[in-house]
């Protein structure tokens, strides 16, 4: 019997039955058997199975219907909203309100095809960044962005031509350049090994180093404006250091004069597009994985310490960073590795100290010249004296392992934290103040 029409050439979708037969390893065969719709086209080809459709069963008023499933399973549809609501027994929807027969006559298949799910209202949209995670993917967006910002593209979408503007204009201006009317725009992919160069107006050649969860290294980023030199020498040059992730600082970065364009700057462009009223869902969804990438790494505020993850740390320690003059990044080892922060406290000491997350180390590295057992041991009963003298209260380590660094003690409790779980920064900061105290010589 036709029922619906087939999505893909419009004909009558017909009723049949279906079946699958697979020989099972001891030579028996499992059947698998069910209702499809079909299209009859031969040159088409869609099917698609039959799920059972429910029967009502009771009603409430005009606007509630109870529709019974398979295994007693019930949903509630109210017809006012067009809402269909989760499923549960049915005899306990049955026990928590008023029922009536049914006796009306709806066609369930066309309810249910214009129903909207309640479970939806809390699910979160998919995001295309969520799987296009590779840098490569970044870079077709930005350059995706950058090719709305002619200003004939205006007349395609204002509202999106207006926020590629704006990201164009915040590389203009960060090196100290008025952005002008875009008119022509050329970009080139992987140039010389560079992720991006846009030259604008045959005049200005912007560089785009996109660095998502790596970092700069072996002197590429000056190598890659002498490539753009060499190849328009007429150019003026406006590199950036695209960073949506983080990392501990940037020296390296703007010694070679490419500005870091990091998350917080991308977010301004994105939530002012948004506010001005871009709906184009590739650049939602991008403005979208970057608020929940910004919200993991600000998650130390509001998260159980015991619960954190590697954004949570690195969010902790840019806080730590503010207030200690450290570095911070991914420490590997055969363990599995963690996020560490290192900073030397003042004084003239030998040591330094690394948080290891939730562990506090003071570390000693090895010197040329130098018994490493006897200087490790020396300077660890330094340190426990002075630790007892002002309350640093660390210990000796379980084991004393050489190496190019030696852990000589430890201290598992150096996070401060509220009742409920949560770091108080405020207080953290002054037990880890408490080593830049130069005891003083008798």
């Amino acid at each position: 019997m036709a029922r619906f029409k087939c999505p893909r050439c419009g004909s009558a979708l017909i009723d049949k039955d279906w079946e699958n037969l697979q020989e099972t390893a001891d030579g028996g065969i499992t059947i698998d058997a069910h209702p499809i719709y079909i299209c009859p086209e031969s040159t088409c080809g869609y099917m698609k199975r039959s799920e059972p459709v429910p029967k009502i069963i009771a009603q409430q008023g005009k606007d509630q219907l109870l529709l019974l499933y398979p295994n007693n399973r019930g949903r509630i549809l109210d017809l006012r909203d067009n809402v269909l609501f989760q499923e549960i027994h049915y005899d306990s929807i049955l026990a928590r309100g008023y029922w009536e027969d049914y006796t009306g006559n709806h066609d369930v298949e066309v309810l249910l095809e214009n129903a909207r799910y309640n479970e939806a209202s809390d699910m979160e949209t998919p995001n295309l960044f969520e799987f296009a995670t590779s840098e490569l993917s970044q870079d077709a967006f930005l350059c995706w962005l950058m090719s709305w910002s002619p200003l004939t593209h205006r007349s395609l979408d204002e509202n999106l031509h207006h926020a590629a503007v704006d990201f164009m204009s915040m590389i203009f201006n960060v090196h100290n350049y008025p952005v002008p009317v875009i008119e022509k725009i050329e970009i080139i992919r992987q140039f010389k090994g560079l992720d991006i160069l846009a030259i604008i107006n045959d005049t200005y050649a912007i560089l785009i180093e996109d660095k998502t969860f790596t970092s700069n290294h072996s002197g590429q980023l000056g190598r890659y404006c002498n490539a753009v030199a060499e190849a328009y020498p007429e150019m003026i040059q406006l590199p950036i250091y695209f960073k949506i992730t983080d990392q501990s600082h940037y020296r390296s970065v703007e010694k070679t004069g490419y500005y870091p364009f990091k998350r917080e700057r991308m977010l301004q462009v994105l939530k002012r597009g948004r506010e001005r009223g871009v709906t184009n869902p590739i650049f939602l969804d991008y403005l979208n994985h970057l608020e929940k990438l910004d919200e993991k790494i600000h998650a130390y505020k509001n998260t159980r310490v015991q619960e954190w993850d590697g954004y949570a740390w690195q969010g902790f320690y840019q806080e730590l960073q503010k207030e200690l003059d450290g570095n911070w990044g991914y420490v590997s080892n055969p363990r599995g590795g963690f996020w560490g922060f290192w900073w030397k406290p003042l004084g003239e000491q030998e040591y330094y100290l690394q948080l290891e997350e939730q562990t506090l180390t003071v570390k000693l590295e090895a010197k040329d010249g130098v018994d490493i057992h006897e200087f490790s041991r020396a300077e660890m009963h330094k340190v426990l004296e002075e630790s007892t003298k002002r309350n640093l209260q660390v210990q000796k380590p379980a084991r004393m392992r050489t190496g190019k660094t030696t852990t000589i003690a430890i201290r598992p409790d150096y996070l401060q934290t509220t009742e409920n779980g949560l770091v108080d920064i405020k207080k953290t900061i002054h037990e880890l103040r408490k080593w830049d105290q130069v005891p003083q010589v008798n």
